[in-house]
């Protein structure tokens, strides 16, 4: 239950700066033009939201960042290792645009890490998941879709993916 109330509280946290953009009009709407800079505002603004809330956020070298909610045991995944995965992703407003739970009865992805190309910020937070992992991870738009996005996340969005390491099993040799 506490769980579930974090991560709820996460969502609503990162998402309290963008109530009023659902608030526009059409026509207020269509002037607003994706950029670099707004996208830095919204993350700082989502950032700034979350250490308020009380969140531990850490980057990542590459630049991801991210809030873990369950330390998980064991090594991390190493190129050839069996990932299965349960995830959200979604836009800092929080539309959802991909959930494991669309593609898999069971709700887990079944992926070998590394082996198929992965957008380089979820790639690298993969890195950071041990089994029984609970971590947020938030991908500004150079390392995800960039300034062209991909079907409904908008250029220069950062990304979030709330993600679970299920099971991790090390390459046979």
């Amino acid at each position: 239950m506490l769980k579930t109330i974090k991560r709820v509280s996460f969502i609503i946290a990162i998402s309290v700066f963008f109530t009023t953009v659902s608030c526009l009009t059409d026509e207020e709407e269509i002037q607003i033009v994706r950029s670099p800079e707004l996208e830095a505002s919204e993350l700082y603004t989502a950032l700034s939201n979350l250490e308020a809330g009380g969140y531990d956020i850490d980057t990542t070298d590459l630049g991801i960042f991210y809030v873990i909610h369950e330390e998980g045991e064991g090594p991390y995944p190493v190129a050839g290792d069996t990932c299965y995965i349960e995830y959200e992703g979604y836009l800092l407003d929080g539309i959802i645009f991909d959930a494991s739970s669309d593609h898999y009865l069971d709700g887990i992805w079944e992926l070998i890490y590394k082996d198929i190309p992965l957008i380089e910020g979820f790639d690298d937070g993969i890195a950071l998941m041990n089994k029984g992992t609970e971590i947020d991870i938030i991908i500004p738009s150079y390392l995800a879709y960039g300034a062209y996005g991909a079907g409904i996340i908008p250029p220069y969005s950062t990304i979030v993916f709330s993600a679970i390491m299920h099971d991790l099993k090390p390459q046979s040799d």
